[in-house]
C-alpha cells in the first residue's frame, strides 16, 4: 500500500523519471549510503518516522457474576422497597432453630435492616451520576416511593425521545458511502500495529453501517488504549474519501490537541485539511476555520463544545464522531440530536453510562 503511494507522490520527480527511484519491499532496520556505487537505501521507518509495531496479548480476567462479592462495608446500597443505605456487613441470625446469614444495611436515624442472603436481589450497590453524596432514606417514609415514580416517569420520557429520533432518522435517508476505495485500502494498510480482533470486527461493522443509506447511530465502547481512535479515524477517512467533511467533538482542550496532531500524522499522506477548534485558538484562527468549514475548504475539524455553536455550519457533513458523550452540557446534546437524524454518528467512550447505552 505504501509502495504505491510512493510512487504516486514522487511521480514528477527527476529520479523517478530517470529510472532511479525503486521500491523494494523487505526488512531493513536502518537505511545506508554506498558512495562508489552511488546508491542510498531508506526504509520505511526513517520516510515515514513510524516502525511497525507489535502488541503485547492481553489477559482479560472474568467478572464476578455475583455483586454481593463487591460489597464492602460502608458501600451505599440500594433496597429496591426501602431506599438508600449503608451496607454494615454479614451477620448470622438464627431463624427457626436455623443460622442463616443477613446483610446488614443502615439508613437514616441508624436504623437497621437485616436481609436475608436468600433475598440479595433486592439489594444492590449504589451507582450514582454525580459526585454528591446521597441522604440515606427514612425507613417507612413515603420520599423513596415517589422518588422511583419520578425515575420512572424520566424513563417513560426518555423513552419517548428515543422513538421520536429513531422515527425521525427511519423516515430521512442518510448518506450510503461507496465500498474501500484503493486511497482507503492503502490508508488501512499503514496502521503501524497489528488490528486486534475486536479493531477489526468494530472496523467491519461501521463500515458496514456506512454502506447503508439509514443514517448510523453506533457507541464504539473500549478502555484507554484499546485502540478506539484507530478505528475512528477510519470512519473519518471513508467519509473523506467521499467528499464529506468530519467532526469530532471532545470534551477537554488537551483531548483535542491530542487528537488533532494523532490525526494530522496518521493522515499526512494524503491530501486532506484538518484543524482543530479550542480555546488554543485565536479568536482570528477560529473565525477563519469556521469560515473554511462553512465554504468547505476543511475536510475534518477537531474540537470541544465550542463545535456544537450556532455560528458552526458545515458545508457537506458526513460524519459526527463523539468522544465521551455523557461529559457534554444539555445545550451541546441538543445540538446533537438534531444532527443524529441526519448524519452518520460515532459515539466513543472508554466509561459508558445507561443513557448513552440505551441512546
Amino acid at each position: 500500500a505504501e509502495i504505491k503511494r510512493l510512487k504516486e507522490v514522487f511521480a514528477d520527480l527527476p529520479l523517478q523519471r530517470r529510472g532511479r527511484l525503486h521500491f523494494v519491499t523487505g526488512q531493513l532496520r536502518a537505511g545506508f549510503h554506498l558512495v562508489r556505487e552511488q546508491v542510498l537505501l531508506l526504509g520505511g521507518a526513517e520516510l515515514f518516522q513510524r516502525t511497525d509495531l507489535r502488541r503485547r496479548a492481553r489477559q482479560h480476567l472474568g467478572k464476578k457474576i455475583d455483586s454481593f462479592l463487591d460489597l464492602r462495608e460502608g458501600d451505599l446500597v440500594v433496597h429496591l422497597v426501602h431506599g438508600i443505605g449503608r451496607y454494615r456487613g454479614l451477620e448470622k441470625l438464627r431463624r427457626e432453630n436455623q443460622l442463616e446469614e443477613h446483610l446488614v444495611v443502615e439508613f437514616a436515624a441508624r436504623a437497621k435492616l437485616y436481609v436475608p442472603a436468600t433475598k440479595i436481589d433486592l439489594v444492590q450497590k449504589y451507582v450514582g451520576a454525580t459526585q454528591a453524596r446521597p441522604r440515606l432514606a427514612k425507613i417507612g417514609s413515603t420520599q423513596w416511593q415517589k422518588r422511583r415514580r419520578a425515575a420512572e416517569l424520566a424513563v417513560t420520557d426518555m423513552a419517548a425521545e428515543l422513538l421520536e429520533v429513531q422515527a425521525q432518522r427511519a423516515a430521512r435517508p442518510g448518506i450510503a458511502f461507496l465500498p474501500d476505495s484503493e486511497w482507503q485500502v492503502e490508508f488501512d494498510a499503514s496502521f503501524p500495529y497489528h488490528e486486534t480482533s475486536d479493531q477489526l470486527a468494530a472496523i467491519g461493522a461501521i463500515k458496514q453501517d456506512m454502506l447503508r443509506a439509514t443514517p448510523m447511530d453506533r457507541l464504539l465502547c473500549g478502555d484507554v488504549g484499546f485502540g478506539k481512535t484507530e478505528v475512528a479515524m477510519r470512519a473519518a477517512f471513508k467519509a473523506v474519501d467521499n467528499g464529506y467533511q468530519v467532526a469530532l467533538l471532545v470534551p477537554t482542550t488537551i483531548l483535542a490537541e491530542q487528537h488533532f496532531h494523532t490525526f494530522q500524522e496518521r493522515i499526512a499522506e494524503f491530501p486532506f485539511a484538518i484543524a482543530r477548534l479550542s480555546r488554543f485558538c485565536s479568536p482570528a484562527e477560529e473565525r477563519q476555520i469556521v469560515s473554511d468549514l462553512k465554504e468547505g475548504r476543511l475536510d475534518i475539524v477537531i474540537g470541544t463544545h465550542r463545535l456544537a455553536s450556532r455560528d458552526v455550519e458545515f458545508q457537506n457533513l458526513g460524519l459526527l464522531i463523539i468522544d465521551e458523550e455523557q461529559r457534554f452540557g444539555v445545550h451541546v446534546k441538543e445540538r446533537l440530536k438534531a444532527l443524529r437524524t441526519t448524519v452518520d454518528v460515532l459515539t466513543m467512550t472508554a466509561t459508558p453510562i445507561p443513557r448513552t447505552l440505551h441512546m
